[in-house]
């Protein structure tokens, strides 16, 4: 007859010899290429003109994806590539929703920022100086020009921050200047643009970097 040992009632026990038995046999499963199902296209068949094989540039795995694109090179949906050797079709959550960073009624590419998102504006940047005012768009070489050079009023600008720190070493932390700058990254920077984001950084002599995902 059993016993009833109310000690170790609910508890998951396992052995090491069931432990090597569960993994070996987890082993065979992967051994006869049995995979997960993934999502297929969500394009409808008709408007697929042409399907790009290409790579997710969020990291360095670089997983496979597919493009579907219409006849006029819009993209229809970025899904995973199931005969890429290393992702076999799968994507994390911002590979499989790179999809929305081509095409999202939310992206905030060069909006003019308003309260409504159907009012959105894509012929300029968004740009807000300093203070409380509202924002507004303005053309993309303006914004780089006033970024760097300054709008001779309340914002001096990036080279004259930079100038009057003096000699400063890369990388090394300028928090003693009255107008330091701290540069702030963003999940949606490819690794290139983060490369040399990092290099700007580095060389403009601060290591007050920060990440949108920490804040």
């Amino acid at each position: 007859m059993a016993t009833h040992d109310k000690e170790t009632e609910g508890k998951f026990e396992l052995s090491r010899r069931d432990f090597l038995k569960a993994g070996a046999a987890a082993a065979v499963v992967g051994a006869t290429g049995a995979d997960m199902v993934f999502t297929a296209s969500r394009a409808i068949a008709a408007d697929v003109a042409a399907t790009y094989t290409t790579t997710c540039p969020y990291c360095s795995a670089q997983c496979g994806q597919k493009v579907d694109v219409d006849a006029s090179g819009n993209v229809l949906d970025i899904y995973g590539d199931s005969n890429n050797p290393t992702s076999r079709g799968g994507l994390c959550s911002k590979g499989a929703g790179s999809y929305q960073l081509v095409n999202n009624v939310r992206r905030l590419g060069v909006p003019e920022h308003t309260a409504a998102v159907d009012g959105f504006d894509f012929t300029g940047t968004a740009w807000k100086r300093i203070g409380n005012g509202a924002w507004s768009a303005i053309a993309l070489d303006t914004a780089m020009t006033e970024i760097v050079a300054g709008d001779g009023g309340n914002h001096a600008g990036l080279k004259a921050i930079r100038d009057s720190l003096g000699a400063v070493t890369a990388g090394s932390t300028a928090a003693s200047n009255a107008k330091t700058v701290m540069f702030f990254g963003s999940s949606h920077m490819n690794n290139e643009p983060n490369y040399l984001y990092r290099k700007v950084i580095a060389e403009f002599g601060t290591s007050l970097v920060e990440h949108q995902a920490r804040i």
